[in-house]
């Protein structure tokens, strides 16, 4: 087994076992602790921003979202995918863990927009296929480089309009504090996050048809992330 699918089979296990537990709490409105407080706030954060993003861009070509469909790379439980299907978009939801994807399938289903979302559990470079839009969030934080690359080389292919994803960045504040967070009690660590610098992002962004519009951080405790807007390049 190479390094990358170790690494993917470590996170399949982790998301589909305490994981899928931990974070489903997170990205939903139950109870919990400080720590995850700051995260579901960032990440809530990050997923306005990134769909008044979208909405942008939509509007900037004058398409129907209706004529439009997207791919939701690593959907965890559901909300990016459902927030499009409500916007009208035609959506395949993708996550490496199969209790993310039914968490998913629920989700849609309790929002009345089912029929205009595919879920599916699988690798994201395994999916087939050419979508309008491509969104893929605190997934890549996970992925060292070169896999990083990639997977971003994989997304673009799959892009042909708007690219949205989250990376982690190297910040020396950032990876003190993970260091940091390696001494807290084991029910409130992460995932290990892979942290990587803009200029590689910028270059692996740019060696795939696709341009940097906008790299915005979004910052909350301990969720730190760089939501960053891609756009296809034709020619």
């Amino acid at each position: 087994m190479t390094d990358v699918s170790r690494h993917k089979q470590q996170l399949r296990e982790y998301f589909d076992g305490d994981g899928f537990q931990r974070w489903s709490a997170i990205y939903g409105e139950a109870e919990v602790s400080r720590v995850r407080r700051t995260i579901r706030v960032g990440h809530n954060r990050m997923l306005a921003r990134a769909e008044a993003w979208l909405l942008e861009w939509v509007s900037a070509t004058g398409r129907d979202p209706h004529t439009l469909n997207a791919l939701d790379a690593g959907c965890g439980t559901g909300v990016f995918s459902t927030m499009l299907a409500q916007h009208g978009f035609r959506v395949t939801a993708v996550d490496i863990a199969p209790q993310m994807t039914a968490a998913t399938a629920e989700r849609v289903r309790a929002a009345g927009v089912a029929q205009r979302v595919t879920c599916l559990t699988g690798d994201i470079d395994a999916v087939a296929g050419v979508f309008d839009v491509v969104a893929c969030f605190d997934v890549l934080i996970h992925y060292p480089q070169p896999a990083f690359d990639q997977l971003i080389a994989h997304l673009a292919d799959c892009t042909r309009g708007l690219l949205l994803f989250t990376y982690a960045p190297y910040e020396p504040l950032l990876a003190a504090m993970h260091w940091v967070g390696g001494f807290f009690p084991r029910a409130n660590r992460r995932t290990e996050i892979q942290m990587i610098r803009e200029a590689d992002v910028r270059r692996a962004v740019g060696a795939n048809s696709l341009h940097v519009g906008r790299i915005e951080p979004i910052r909350s405790g301990f969720y730190h992330v760089n939501l960053v807007e891609a756009v296809h390049v034709e020619g």
